[in-house]
């Protein structure tokens, strides 16, 4: 494998390790009320995210780093920012409680699986992915509304909220039921 070819099978990976880069960045300005910087540092680490996956697929460049790296990096970027905005009060801390929640309880599932059955694929679900957009549309209306940058706009941000809430508890509730059935599968050896 020559250089140049090395660095391209790596370039999507460090727009994954820049976005984790930045996701500090944009909490302590969601914390310390920059909510504007904050908005623009989260849109560049959005194009990042494009970026690298198209540049993955396009390319041929996936490697088995860039699928955990990936998605970890979206994780934590979206974490970081909920987290920041109920510390400073843009969001409602039950909303990321319930965020959270969900996350924790998809990750106990994922331990449960791999220790007791043959499983090792968790692809997202539909729902999960509804409920990502749903938390990320609200995140971007709770900094736009922080920022004052449309006016006041708190009706906009109260429907996201409830958006996110229900979709979040749905997805939440789907792995749940699709977590109990496939160890109900693997226990009667039909998974």
């Amino acid at each position: 494998m020559n250089g140049t070819f090395r660095s391209a099978l790596l370039l999507p990976n460090l727009f994954s390790l820049l976005r984790l880069a930045l996701t500090p960045v944009v909490g302590f300005d969601i914390v310390g009320g920059r909510y504007r910087r904050a908005l623009v540092l989260f849109i560049v680490a959005a194009f990042t995210d494009i970026l690298d996956g198209y540049l993955a697929r396009r390319f041929d460049l996936m490697t088995r780093v860039g699928a955990w790296l990936d998605p970890l990096t979206d994780k934590a970027m979206l974490c970081t920012i909920y987290f920041c905005l109920a510390v400073s009060g843009a969001l409602p801390v039950w909303l990321v409680a319930l965020v959270f929640g969900r996350d924790i309880l998809i990750l106990l599932m994922a331990v449960v699986a791999l220790a007791l059955t043959s499983f090792r694929d968790f692809p997202p679900s539909r729902l999960g992915k509804f409920s990502t957009f749903s938390q990320i549309v609200t995140a971007v209306t709770a900094m736009v509304h922080a920022a004052r940058i449309l006016g006041d706009i708190g009706w906009i941000l109260q429907l996201c909220i409830l958006a996110a809430a229900t979709m979040t508890t749905m997805s939440g509730a789907h792995y749940l039921a699709s977590g109990i059935r496939r160890l109900r599968q693997a226990s009667t050896g039909h998974g």
